[in-house]
């Protein structure tokens, strides 16, 4: 994993989306899907599915009066404003560092008995990946089945 320090005025935050969602509520939480093939040939694809990476953690922080019909739930959805939710992390000791930019990867490990493997692998992070360290968390090494210094942290997809 590269490192990559910078004064923190340059680090980037969540970015906010706008996005469609039938039955929004500000502060609601929401795992994205694959877009199904109906999705795909509709006009607002643009603007509603195709923002969102698949298995990544969302939250609603703006509902709009402005509505659009969908043709997949044959009801009235909402041009919502939403943000990525940080994701917890599994990481190597050495390179968690609160605020760090890092490019994600994960180590080789077999171990599917580990306890750790959800969070070491987690869902809607891809290797290469750029991430901000927010927040460490608590010391995982004695849960490691791989034997590393492992720590619990917060992360945001840049």
């Amino acid at each position: 994993m590269k490192v990559y320090a910078r004064p923190e005025r340059f680090i980037m935050e969540r970015r906010e989306i706008i996005t469609l969602l039938g039955n929004a509520k500000k502060g609601m939480k929401f795992i994205a899907i694959n877009p199904p093939d109906l999705c795909k040939s509709c006009k607002l694809f643009s603007i509603c599915l195709e923002r969102l990476v698949p298995g990544r953690k969302y939250e609603v922080i703006e509902v709009r009066d402005k509505q659009h019909y969908c043709q997949l739930s044959n009801e009235k959805i909402n041009v919502v404003k939403v943000i990525e939710e940080p994701i917890e992390i599994a990481l190597r000791k050495q390179i968690a560092i609160e605020g760090a930019i890092i490019k994600f990867s994960w180590n080789e490990c077999n171990e599917f008995k580990c306890k750790l493997r959800e969070l070491c692998k987690p869902l809607g992070l891809n290797i290469g990946d750029r991430i901000k360290i927010i927040k460490i968390l608590e010391d995982l090494s004695e849960m490691a089945f791989c034997g590393e210094e492992i720590v619990k942290a917060k992360a945001i997809i840049i």
